[in-house]
């Protein structure tokens, strides 16, 4: 089962920075040489620009400047005016149209980005944000401060509407954005360009996108908060998802302007979970030129989610689950903060959609093997169900060494596409904050807050006034630090400091300042205060004196992903005081910072004991606990981060899926090679590829668009139409045998039906079929512990179904199951182990679709076009069996006499047949992703897909709904 004591990082991730990045040099290199086509661009899709904009047109601002100020109350106030014409402003002959300046918020993550120009040029495309007009002078009310420059921040009242802005100014912008450079970064000379890449949208779009559903309902569902738990009245957790989608289409139709082959792509965060999928579907559908396809080039597309992501059972009273989930799903590698987050977002993929999972090989080098290769039985060892079991019966959710040079990632399993899973921490730039502690201003502020306090102890928090960052939790933890600990009454104070939200809480606000007020009157006299509360934004001076200055963080959200601030405080407590930190266990940095005083904020003795600790504390434990959380800060930096999410995305690179896609089937040339040919081969599988798959098997029904073409199709002497299933033959009959002309496999091949026959053939007559019973006892067995399990009996095989079971209970009753049959059963018997889409399948090792189509095509040699669509492993016997040309083959194909012939008709002798179908004439189809690992040589998405194709083929179009392919 799975451990929930994973380490924060993985092996291989703590090494050093340049350590990192020549393995990043070493994975480029050899892909190149491996023929991969690499671009060298890193495209960065986030939600804002790290620029804030500021127009100073006098042209878009003329007439939509601030407010005027309030007009006086006594008429005689109002001064005359000299003149009734509208002043004339003189401009300068060559007018700056904008002002950029560093985004305030997102550093760590900006810092990495940066600093990963020193081996990638880069893109970095965001939202503009409010374009703002210059600031006018601060009033005092609404105005915020940049901490680092201290100037005044526009307000909200200073925002010109986007649609004022003119296609002039936005191309102007374009220029001033390539030439800017944020002069706080230090960007070596040897640095790579950053590009920044603005994208407009419409202001109803943008707000209803950000400040809507992703701050109302996605931001409170990933911190374990409902939407009515957040909003005022008339939640709704469905509410401004139209804007999310529009937002996120935005951008993925921004990003296909810019891509080029071999590009990576990491999208940032939850704004932007749409765009994935958005951007492999604009990919399949060709829009982006050279991308995709057989001879296309490949972009790799990441997933960083810097938000917490919740267990299961929260995530699924989301509405709009299955789009958010399939979203993300479209990445090649979706990462987390920690172990923890991947855990739970395997098991929303399971839980909720129903997917499975399995694991992906990532390696160092890029296979030119064919897509065929990948596919191969399960041995007897029970290692995996070909190559894509594994770890991941041990250790899900996180990357493992599986060889040499090949690392194994949890993968979920979305028809054929497997997106990895993995984990990698955020940190931030300490060679930053080191020399920010250092900046002159410090050192006063500093002198005079040990002044101030010279003879009390100094408890010092800094979290944003909002309602997951528990800052009512802290404040009466401390009230009961000073009522079970007395003795610290009027020798501690604390220093809350709580920056403005994005979204104003005027309810928590005001709580915040009763409880400060109730402490301080409890227990405060005239000449003390314990709680000083400064709900303001700090300059950086300020902030840095007050972590150097302090005897103990204390760091107490209830639940948040990373937390810079507590990071900055280690590193700035370097030089002085090397305080201890307590921290709250709900925190994403927590399990990387163990040897802080971790907590469960909740519990306020557990946290006010704690802060006690911290106070007396000796020197020689202050100094271990500090030099282990320095190294770990100091180690885990952002600039790590950033360069170790480009060797993963490298590491996705490799044959076993993007290297190898299956292209989509040409329809045109389809058409015209069936018309050319004058004898036809269709072989169909069922559950999948002509019907979808359902939660109960009973009711996957030929829909009537299937019925029409299967009746099209069969009714024309030129063909000849199969189903190749494994479903029974009541089934098949029941369903499809009023079509005379269709001909039938049942149970895998067991058992054929011709066309025009009633009569079934039964190819395991002269098999010893004595196995049955000692597996259906196994099965047995296994029904009675995994409720909502059954047992399908057929004349040739017997299979086990968990559809209808817990989806992760049932896959993991499926892997023991497995394993028990292959290590006892499987050695001793002529069978083998299939896997399917929740099920287990025994056959006879005879027995196959595989041999099916041999025997079919054997008999129909004169065949000219054939064309075969399956969706899981039991068609790729199918695919095999018509892998009839070697590569590069321009001439006829022969066929010895296969098994199944032989079987049935071991009387008279057999002879090798010429087959007259070309290379050109044989359609592989499977149904699934175009990264999904197969012997096919073509491709659809769905089953709809498939049907629609064969109606083409005989001139009929779909009369059902709109079809609709996941990817």
């Amino acid at each position: 089962m799975d451990t929930f004591a994973e380490p924060y990082t993985r092996a291989g991730d703590d090494i050093s920075l340049d350590s990192v990045r020549d393995h990043v040099r070493t994975l480029e290199a050899r892909h190149k040489a491996n023929g991969v086509q690499l671009s060298g661009r890193i495209i960065h899709v986030c939600h804002y620009l790290p620029v804030t904009c500021t127009i100073t047109s006098t042209a878009t601002r003329d007439g939509i400047l601030s407010p005027p100020p309030t007009p006086p109350r006594i008429l005689s106030d109002v001064p005359p005016s000299p003149s009734d014409e509208v002043p004339q402003i003189s401009l300068p002959t060559q007018p700056e149209r904008w002002k950029l300046a560093p985004r305030y918020g997102h550093s760590a993550m900006t810092s990495g980005i940066r600093s990963l120009s020193l081996t990638h040029e880069q893109l970095i495309l965001g939202w503009t944000g409010d374009i703002l007009s210059p600031a006018g002078p601060p009033d005092g009310n609404d105005a915020d401060v940049n901490p680092s420059t201290g100037e005044r921040i526009p307000s909200v009242r200073d925002r010109i509407p986007s649609s004022r802005i003119s296609q002039e100014d936005k191309d102007a912008l374009d220029v001033e954005l390539a030439h800017y450079t944020d002069k706080n970064a230090l960007e070596p000379e040897t640095s790579k360009p950053i590009t920044y890449l603005p994208l407009w949208m419409e202001d109803n779009v943008a707000h209803g996108h950000y400040d809507g559903y992703c701050k109302q309902t996605l931001w409170p569902l990933f911190h374990y908060l409902l939407w009515q738990d957040v909003a005022t009245e008339h939640a709704s957790a469905d509410a401004n998802y139209e804007y999310y989608e529009q937002a996120n289409q935005a951008f993925a139709n921004r990003l296909v302007s810019v891509l080029k082959p071999g590009d990576l792509v990491w999208v940032h965060d939850y704004h932007l979970l749409l765009v994935p999928r958005m951007l492999r579907n604009a990919m399949h559908s060709g829009a982006v030129s050279g991308v995709g396809g057989e001879n296309g080039g490949d972009v790799i597309i990441g997933l960083f989610v810097h938000t917490p992501f919740p267990s299961s059972e929260v995530f699924r009273c989301l509405p709009r689950r299955k789009e958010i989930l399939d979203g993300m799903l479209g990445a090649n590698l979706i990462c987390f903060q920690t172990y923890s987050y991947t855990r739970h977002f395997t098991s929303t993929c399971v839980r909720v959609c129903g997917y499975e999972t399995t694991s992906k090989g990532a390696t160092a080098t890029s296979t030119s093997a064919s897509r065929g290769a990948s596919v191969v039985p399960r041995s007897a060892t029970g290692t995996g169900v070909g190559p894509t079991r594994g770890a991941s019966l041990t250790r899900r959710g996180t990357s493992v060494k599986g060889g040499a040079g090949v690392e194994k990632y949890v993968g979920i399993d979305v028809q054929g596409h497997v997106a990895a899973v993995t984990h990698c921490p955020v940190g931030v730039d300490a060679e930053r904050v080191a020399r920010d502690t250092l900046r002159p201003g410090v050192q006063p502020k500093l002198d005079a807050l040990r002044a101030l306090y010279a003879d009390k102890k100094i408890i010092v928090g800094r979290d944003k006034l909002d309602v997951v960052k528990g800052v009512l939790q802290k404040l009466r933890a401390f009230e009961k630090l000073l009522h079970d600990y007395p003795e610290w009454q009027r020798k501690v104070v604390l220093i809350q400091v709580t920056s403005p939200a994005l979204t104003d809480s005027p309810k928590l606000e005001r709580q915040v300042s009763e409880l400060v007020a109730h402490i301080n009157g409890e227990y405060g006299s005239l000449d003390f205060i314990p709680v000083h509360h400064y709900h303001q934004t700090l300059r950086k001076d300020e902030f840095y004196a007050l972590l150097s200055a302090a005897d103990l963080g204390v760091i107490t959200p209830l639940r948040d992903g990373m937390n810079t601030t507590s990071m900055e405080f280690v590193i700035a407590q370097e030089r002085t005081k090397r305080s201890p930190l307590v921290l709250s266990e709900f925190m994403g940095i927590s399990q990387h910072m163990a040897d802080a005083l971790q907590v469960n904020p909740w519990d306020l003795g557990d946290v006010a004991a704690a802060m006690n600790r911290g106070l007396v504390m000796s020197e020689d434990e202050k100094a271990s606990r500090h030099a282990a959380l320095h190294s770990v800060v100091t180690t885990h930096t952002s600039h790590t981060w950033a360069a170790v999410l480009a060797k993963m995305l490298l590491s996705q690179i490799n044959g076993q899926n993007t290297a190898r896609q299956t292209p989509y089937i040409p329809r045109d040339n389809l058409k015209e090679l069936y018309d050319n040919a004058e004898k036809r081969l269709f072989l169909f599988d069922y559950d999948g590829t002509l019907t979808p798959i359902v939660k109960m098997p009973s009711m996957a029904l030929p829909s009537p668009d299937a019925l029409t073409a299967l009746a099209k199709l069969s009714s024309d002497p030129n063909n000849i139409v199969y189903i190749v299933s494994g479903r029974d033959q009541a089934f098949l009959e029941e369903h499809l045998g009023h079509l005379p002309r269709l001909g039938m496999s049942a149970e895998h091949g067991g058992f054929i039906r011709s066309p025009d026959s009633a009569v079934w053939m039964n190819f395991t007559a002269s098999l010893d079929m004595s196995w049955m019973e000692e597996v259906a006892e196994i099965f047995r067995y296994y029904t009675e512990r995994t409720t909502g399990s059954h047992i399908e009996m057929k004349k040739s095989s017997i299979t086990w179904h968990y559809r209808s079971t817990d989806p992760e209970w049932g896959q993991f009753q499926c892997r023991q199951c497995q394993d028990l049959l292959e290590n006892n059963v499987v050695p001793k018997r002529p069978i083998e182990v299939l896997v399917g889409k929740k099920n287990l399948e025994v056959r006879p090792i005879a027995v196959n679709k595989g041999e099916i189509v041999k025997r079919i095509l054997y008999q129909n040699p004169g065949v000219e076009f054939i064309f075969c669509a399956g969706d899981d492993k039991t068609d790729e016997d199918m695919f095999r069996a018509l892998l009839l040309f070697p590569p590069s083959s321009i001439g006829k194909a022969t066929m010895e006499p296969p098994m199944s012939v032989m079987l049935v008709d071991n009387t008279k002798e057999h002879s090798d047949v010429e087959l007259a179908v070309s290379p050109e004439g044989v359609f592989t189809t499977a149904v699934g992703h175009s990264s999904k690992r197969t012997l096919a040589s073509w491709h659809v998405t769905t089953p709809e897909e498939v049907v629609e194709h064969m109606l083409f083929l005989v001139g009929e179009t779909p009369q059902g709904e709109d079809l609709k392919g996941y990817l």
